[in-house]
Formats: C-alpha cells, structure tokens, sequence
C-alpha cells in the first residue's frame, strides 16, 4: 500500500496535466426563481443549521426525491 503523502516530497516538474474529456460534471448549474420570502426563509433556515444555503435546498429536494 501507498503512503498518504502532501506531495511535499514529490518532483513536481515532471508532472503533466491530466485530461479527462469524457469525464462529465457530477452536477449542474441551474437557475430557479422563487418567491423573495421562501429564499429568505431558506436562507434563515441555513444559516441557523451552520451550512450554506444552497448546500440546505439540496438536503432539502434529495429528501423529498427520496421518499
């Protein structure tokens, strides 16, 4: 088994940039419109759980898809 390293001990000028073309996004930019009050009640909702507010929509929609 590999060592867990910080790569501190790795050449790194002989490194080469890796390219992945038909890796795809594990998610996606959307644009939704809601109501002024729901973003802010959503946002006041985040804040007190300490998370961001759109990581908050996210458990919120994966919840209710899953059920």
């Amino acid at each position: 088994a590999m060592a867990a390293t910080d790569g501190a001990n790795f050449d790194w000028s002989t490194a080469q940039a890796a390219n992945f073309p038909n890796l795809q996004p594990s998610s996606e930019t959307i644009s939704l419109r809601m109501p002024i009050w729901m973003l802010h009640k959503l946002k006041t909702r985040a804040n007190q759980r300490g998370v961001p507010y759109q990581a908050h929509l996210k458990e919120i929609l994966a919840n209710a898809l899953s059920g």
